[in-house]
């Protein structure tokens, strides 16, 4: 790992208990910075009106490839592992297949028979053919278009919504085969051994965890590794639609539905974009707290674009970022609580929250950066609002004055209320808007 990376470390330490996983934040410049993940902290729901908002804002930027888990194997730069062998009898070798030749090969009654099955799914499923591309150049159905065909069984229900949502493109189907193969690959990237994830795998990854919660993204990840020897030992269509089941139980709707999102954004962007649309898709306000109390750093366009690498081992997991990243929050946050960014709260209400803290000093108001308006609270979730990072104190006079800068007309919004121009605005929108207006009134946050 170079000098210039900051390695962010899921270690996990042995004791009498069940072991203990914690964060270590590491600029390459001095001793690291070790953060313990909170588990109260409630995961992203993702409903299915926003899931279909969000599929049909960004699908049509993902490529309808030809052959799926070829281009996202590239993309997310999964390493080559098998292919398919013909046997040259004049040789007597076995020779690599070749793109587009496929041979005049005799396949085993069983490889003949779940290729039928296959085919029948997708007639009855997602419309006649080989809807998953798993068999062009190919007479079989191989190791990766096996685990493919069981990861769109697992995600059938949420895949189904999103083929509702394409039938303005031109091939849909093609669309969700692509998105298939990249969930597949970046799946078959975590089972790897120590496997190194870079750019968007890596921001699949903190995405995962920011969505999904740490819990729960360890629990997948054990989950499709019973999938992999499950659907290895599988000789028939139903063996392997039993494991792709037993998997989509295992993940449930709510969390599918945010990996799919999170993997149609993946493969429709570059590592750089990716970075600037993960902060503003459904839910992302309460990805922000999950990701600061989980991992402790920052779910903002500037800090994830420096997400650099990710590594998973025995031992733990490497995040690799930019040195003195912004995504880094263990630091002061210059907030009226003089807590520490380490020290992030976070509260299902503003009575909880005052409880907690209590008063914001005299003379003072506690003002939230990013409003809790009804909207807000319904949208992102209250402690995306009502946390240590979202609300400071501030003078009582400044606090009316910004107050009602929020309820006037200004040309900058159109000539619309402040506060309803805000509405439609994304979380980190929101959140930069209400910085910059507290530097207008002469307040460093």
């Amino acid at each position: 790992m170079p000098r210039s990376a900051v390695v962010l470390l899921v270690a996990f330490l042995a004791g009498c208990s069940s072991p203990t996983k914690v964060v270590r934040l590491e600029t390459g410049q001095g001793e690291p910075r070790v953060h313990v993940p909170r588990r109260d902290v409630e995961p992203v729901e993702v409903s299915q009106e926003e899931f279909k908002e969000a599929v049909a804002k960004h699908a049509s930027s993902v490529p309808a490839v030809e052959r799926p888990l070829e281009y996202a194997g590239r993309l997310l730069g999964v390493p080559e592992r098998s292919g398919w062998y013909w046997y040259e009898g004049r040789s007597q070798r076995l020779m690599a297949s070749e793109p587009g030749i496929t041979r005049n090969l005799h396949l085993l009654p069983e490889d003949e028979e779940l290729k039928r099955c296959y085919l029948l799914w997708c007639e009855q499923t997602w419309g006649s053919g080989d809807c998953l591309r798993l068999l062009v150049d190919k007479p079989f159905l191989d190791g990766d278009a096996r685990y493919a065909l069981a990861m769109a069984i697992a995600q059938s229900k949420v895949l189904g919504a999103m083929k509702e949502e394409l039938g303005r493109l031109v091939s849909p189907q093609a669309v969700v085969a692509t998105v298939v193969g990249g969930l597949t690959m970046y799946a078959i990237l975590l089972a790897l051994p120590e496997p190194l994830s870079k750019g968007i795998a890596a921001l699949m990854t903190v995405g995962a965890i920011a969505y999904l919660g740490w819990d729960t993204v360890w629990r997948l990840i054990d989950g499709w590794l019973v999938l992999m020897k499950e659907v290895d030992k599988a000789t028939t269509f139903d063996a392997i639609a039993a494991a792709g089941e037993k998997f989509g139980d295992t993940m449930g709707e709510k969390a599918a539905r945010a990996f799919v999102m999170l993997g149609t954004v993946a493969l429709g962007n570059t590592a750089t974009s990716m970075a600037a649309t993960l902060p503003t898709l459904p839910g992302a306000g309460q990805a922000a707290v999950v990701a600061e109390t989980q991992l402790g750093i920052r779910f903002t366009a500037p800090a994830l674009a420096e997400v650099g690498a990710v590594v998973i081992a025995a031992e733990g997991v490497t995040i690799a970022l930019a040195p003195n990243s912004v995504a880094m929050t263990a630091r002061a946050t210059g907030g009226a609580t003089g807590a520490t960014k380490a020290d992030f709260m976070a509260f299902k209400s503003m009575k909880d929250f005052k409880n907690a803290l209590g008063s914001a000093g005299e003379g003072k108001n506690w003002h939230h950066i990013v409003e809790q308006t009804p909207s807000n609270l319904e949208r992102f979730g209250p402690e995306a609002l009502h946390n240590t990072e979202n609300v400071i104190a501030v003078d009582a006079d400044t606090h009316a004055k910004i107050s009602a800068y929020y309820s006037s007309k200004q040309k900058l919004t159109g000539g619309m209320v402040v506060r309803e121009w805000l509405r439609t605005k994304s979380y980190e929108e929101q959140r930069e808007f209400g910085l910059k207006t507290l530097r207008q009134f002469g307040i460093t946050p």
